[in-house]
């Protein structure tokens, strides 16, 4: 074991909450984020960041250096998070005095995560190497939001923290829009959400009869040479089979989304349960979501209309072979 693991060790050894029973803690439950990791157990603390607010882009411009102990380098193959991320991978680099870094979603949750740095990295003058996983909450509020990270010694000192801002992606799909407000959403969007780990389908019937679901995820009809047309104006698409065969995908949420105005007619909106996947049922609800102006009058911005919730048996199971349970239907004006 290398010195600065040591330290880590005895850092967080003192800084985390043992418990007297000898029973398993599961900590951080009601965080926005967790942190976990199979070679060592993150340790979660009550209060703010400690250390220093990150450099502002003048400062670093004006050659001002970070104090130490800190994190100077972060990896992340994406900043752009999908609601109920279970696994996302982060890693990078601190200072050579950090025994530990700490992190949390800067305005989020009540405490940090505490992980101790691993090997110096020989390439980058001895700097730490660290790596974690994290599984961001299903109740974050969309939208751009910093993740705040310190290097911390071994006197649980800590110098100028960094940021890094991620795109938090809301539960309907926005394109993009709760963190860049000029990329328009979709014209209108159909959601179903559900609480229980059960393989439920969106089914959509629309003014044509046709009908809609994962398995058939596209409203576009049949052109003169028998083909489907998915560039036609006003078509929709399911995005995503989610929990298909009962295989946990974090989401359990499906979405028929037009990018135009759907077509004019009325549509009917099912629930139908295609496994039960053991579970005795699950809640679950319905929402419609349309484009509008937003606040600054030039923009657009995704708003909810309508919310139905409900309860659906695993008595309902049926593969597919019925049209499930009926919820809501909708008009679109021409």
């Amino acid at each position: 074991m290398t010195s600065a693991l040591r330290h880590s060790a005895l850092l967080v050894g003192s800084l985390s909450l043992a418990a007297c029973s000898g029973e398993p803690v599961v900590e951080g439950l009601n965080e926005p984020i967790r942190i976990s990791s199979p070679d060592f157990e993150p340790q979660l603390q009550e209060g703010e960041l400690p250390g220093l607010p990150p450099l502002t882009a003048d400062e670093i411009n004006a050659g001002q250096k970070p104090k130490t102990p800190n994190v100077s380098g972060i990896n992340l193959a994406s900043a752009s998070i999908p609601p109920r991320e279970p696994a996302r991978v982060f890693s990078g680099l601190a200072s050579p005095d950090s025994v530990a870094i700490g992190v949390r979603l800067a305005g989020l949750g009540s405490g940090y995560w505490v992980l101790p740095t691993g090997a110096a990295d020989a390439v980058n003058d001895g700097a730490l190497e660290w790596k974690f996983f994290a599984a961001f909450g299903g109740d974050l509020p969309p939208g751009k939001r910093q993740m705040l990270f310190a290097g911390i010694d071994a006197q649980g000192r800590s110098g100028n923290q960094q940021g890094l801002t991620l795109c938090l992606q809301p539960e309907v799909p926005d394109n993009g829009n709760a963190c860049d407000p000029t990329q328009a959403p979709p014209a209108f969007v159909v959601s179903l959400g559900w609480d229980a780990a059960i393989d439920l389908d969106l089914r959509v019937i629309t003014p044509t009869g046709k009908v809609v679901d994962s398995k058939h995820p596209t409203t576009a009809e049949k052109d003169e040479d028998g083909k489907l047309d998915p560039s036609a104006e006003g078509v929709g698409a399911i995005d995503h089979d989610s929990f298909a065969n009962c295989a946990a995908d974090g989401r359990r949420r499906e979405n028929l989304v037009f990018q135009e105005q759907p077509p004019a007619g009325t549509y009917l909106v099912y629930a139908n349960l295609y496994d039960a996947c053991d579970e005795s049922g699950a809640g679950f609800d319905v929402s419609l979501h349309v484009a509008t102006t937003a606040e600054d009058g030039e923009t657009q911005q995704l708003t909810e209309t309508f919310r139905e919730a409900g309860l659906i048996s695993a008595i309902h199971a049926n593969g597919g072979a019925k049209l499930g349970l009926f919820v809501t239907s909708f008009d679109v004006a021409p």
